[in-house]
Formats: structure tokens, C-alpha cells, sequence
């Protein structure tokens, strides 16, 4: 399946510079945020949305979905 990958701030470094933090994945079947973070070797904790809804790590990524990773920060 494919699977539209938008990653935001410092993690568009995980991606080629030409890729402007933009890809497309083609992933199998059941494939999770978590296996996508996992693929790509990022190793901060991230929080996703996707197609404009925050989700868990463990959401299952259907055929045409838009995910987006962003940095996870707290503040206080």
C-alpha cells in the first residue's frame, strides 16, 4: 500500500535534502506509525497525525493515507 510521508522541523532530515521532507512509502499490509518510525531509523519520540488527526504509534496505516511525524517536545 502506499502511504503519503510528511515530516516536519528536524525530521526532514531523516529524508534526502531534494526530498524537502516529503515522500512517498509503499508499505505492506498492517503496517504501523511505529514500523514507519522504526524504517526510517528515527530515534527521538515523535507524535503523528494522520489526514489531519492525532493518532498513537501503534495506528494502522490504510492505502492513501497523508501521515505526518513531528518532534515530540514538552514544554513548562
Amino acid at each position: 500500500m502506499k502511504v503519503k510521508l510528511i515530516l516536519h522541523g528536524i525530521l526532514r532530515d531523516y529524508l534526502p535534502r531534494e526530498a524537502k521532507g516529503k515522500t512517498t512509502l509503499d508499505l505492506p499490509d498492517g503496517a504501523t506509525i511505529e514500523a514507519v518510525v522504526r524504517q526510517l531509523k528515527i530515534k527521538q519520540n515523535v507524535s503523528a497525525a494522520v489526514t489531519g488527526v492525532e493518532v498513537e504509534n501503534n495506528h494502522i496505516l490504510q492505502e492513501g493515507e497523508e501521515l505526518h511525524l513531528f518532534r515530540f517536545i514538552a514544554g513548562g
